[in-house]
């Protein structure tokens, strides 16, 4: 049965072809990007990423800034870009949880070093604190089947 989810390569990917390492990690994983565009950062994407981030704003709550970090990392530093995908996938395993694994942890350091993130990313929690900014971790996979239907719905423009 094929199944779907919600993936987005973040602007760090786009970093010294970081991008194409990790599309052919997902292929090789049987993770296929059906539809995808790369987008620039601008005022409006920003407006679709904080609605992207709502839960993890909320979660994290105002002393966080998560949303000054979010513009620091994505609209702010080079490069301006990020990829929404919508990504299928026809194995044993549900979507959901083989991806996470296929990407890794959210904190590259703690990351498996096969994963996307310990693979193609360096940075820390630490790092990106002192820095005012999200960690750069290469690419967001949704936790759950109902996160990725919201975040195909949201970035439904980009996805045709």
């Amino acid at each position: 049965m094929k199944q779907y989810t919600y993936m987005m390569l973040k602007p760090d990917a786009f970093v010294d072809h970081k991008n194409e390492q990790a599309l052919m990690m997902l292929k090789e994983k049987k993770l296929f990007v059906e539809k995808s565009q790369i987008v620039q950062v601008d005022m409006n994407v920003m407006k679709i990423l904080l609605e992207h981030y709502h839960r993890v704003i909320d979660e994290k709550g105002k002393v966080f800034q998560f949303p000054a970090k979010l513009f620091n990392t994505f609209y702010f530093d080079g490069p301006h870009y990020i990829m929404p995908m919508l990504v299928c996938y026809q194995g044993d395993e549900d979507i959901i949880s083989y991806s996470r694994k296929v990407v890794g942890q959210t904190n590259p350091q703690q990351a498996d070093p096969q994963s996307i993130r310990g693979r193609l990313s360096q940075d820390s929690y630490d790092l990106a604190d002192r820095q005012n900014r999200l960690v750069y971790n290469i690419i967001h996979a949704s936790s759950s089947h109902q996160e990725a239907e919201k975040e195909l719905k949201i970035w439904s423009y980009f996805l045709k």
